[in-house]
């Protein structure tokens, strides 16, 4: 009977995943054809063969559809920071969760072309996805006061440091994006963070001015 119920449950999760998996096909088969504003989630869930109440029961949001890894990527970011080495420098730990996150990307190269190509044309999931980063930031954030014993309601270093690294990925995702997913975003992030260790020191004035003056 324990067999059969286990059988029965592995089913369900399956067709399940299987669902949600088409879901997020069609969408982006209907957002490429038509364009993001112009599908409704009923038009998804139709293309399917299910409800659009079923639609939601998988995403929040129609802009969810198209950031359907970001919740699980976010609790593996947590679990990698919760997790690093207490022998790993904090530098070293944030790199560390940052090539860990370049994994996900590199698994998943074409979903992650399709959500750029229709986010460079679409102004709400540009602020979802800001939306979401912001998330990350506070991943980011509570790991590193956590790590270094700092309150982050009188101390800004946690939270600057997060939205630091954050941005050094958000800039290595568009380089990687750009390549049609072929650069190899490890080598990228690497050459990112070691600008950001010493990159500033390269504006000084030995690295002569940027003239800002309008052209006669």
């Amino acid at each position: 009977m324990a067999t059969d119920t286990t059988a029965e449950q592995g089913l369900r999760e399956r067709k399940k995943q299987q669902t949600r998996d088409q879901l997020i096909a069609a969408a982006f088969e209907l957002f490429e054809k038509h364009g993001f504003d112009k599908v409704s989630a009923a038009e998804i869930a139709a293309a399917v063969g299910v409800s659009e109440r079923t639609f939601f029961r998988y995403f929040p949001s129609k802009e969810d559809v198209v950031f359907p890894d970001f919740d699980e990527s976010r609790h593996d970011l947590d679990a990698v920071l919760s997790n690093l080495p207490a022998e790993l420098s904090l530098v070293e730990g944030l790199r560390e969760c940052l090539q860990e996150m370049s994994h996900g990307y590199e698994d998943s190269r074409e979903l992650h072309l399709k959500r750029a190509r229709l986010a460079v044309t679409t102004p709400s999931l540009q602020t979802h996805f800001l939306l979401r980063e912001q998330e990350v930031i506070e991943s980011f954030a509570n790991a590193v006061a956590k790590r270094l014993g700092l309150d982050m309601a009188t101390d800004m270093r946690p939270e600057l440091t997060a939205a630091v690294v954050v941005a050094v990925f958000r800039v290595v995702l568009g380089l990687w994006i750009r390549s049609g997913g072929e650069g190899d975003m490890r080598q990228i992030l690497d050459e990112a963070l070691a600008f950001v260790g010493t990159g500033l020191a390269a504006f000084g004035p030995e690295a002569g001015s940027v003239d800002t003056r309008p052209a006669d």
